[in-house]
């Protein structure tokens, strides 16, 4: 009796549909912009922990028609202050402002049209964002500022956040 004779010949699987992916390709720095208010006098009163406000939106855009290929991108903008602002000093003395452009090219496999806002706007920018915060801490350090503590962005919440403006 050979080993053939031994196997179990099963069924022919059930076909699936192909699995769904958001394929990240190419990361990169797409544009910025560094401001040091009142340098290099600054340099000399420095807080050990300045104050930072950031802004974060995301884009996407079709690369070509008809095609699956999206550029994602991160516009961050990060002003740094001397403190935190409050009801009296709204607007306290600003140590720096960087501005910058993060982006990735993004490929959508097999996935269901009411999928792609969500994989495109929550799940590529959370990719990006790691290199983009490494990014926007270095050009800080580099600066010659202080750097502080940059948590994770809730893209999620970013979106529902951006809708309700709307």
């Amino acid at each position: 009796m050979s080993e053939q004779d031994d196997q179990t010949i099963a069924a022919p699987a059930e076909r699936t549909a192909p699995e769904a992916a958001l394929v990240c390709g190419t990361q990169y720095l797409k544009t910025s912009g560094t401001v040091s208010f009142g340098a290099p006098e600054v340099f000399y009163t420095l807080p050990p922990r300045p104050h930072m406000a950031l802004r974060i939106d995301v884009t996407a855009r079709q690369i070509a028609e008809d095609q699956p290929n999206f550029e994602v991108s991160l516009a961050i903008s990060a002003t740094g202050y001397r403190q935190a602002p409050t009801p009296d000093n709204a607007e306290p003395d600003r140590l720096y402002q960087i501005d910058m452009v993060y982006a990735g090219l993004f490929a959508l496999q097999n996935v269901r049209q009411d999928r792609v806002e969500a994989l495109l706007l929550i799940e590529a920018p959370r990719l990006l964002f790691p290199s983009a915060r490494h990014l926007l801490l270095s050009l800080i350090r580099e600066s010659g500022f202080p750097v502080v503590n940059i948590q994770p962005v809730d893209f999620g919440a970013l979106l529902q956040s951006r809708r309700a403006q709307s």
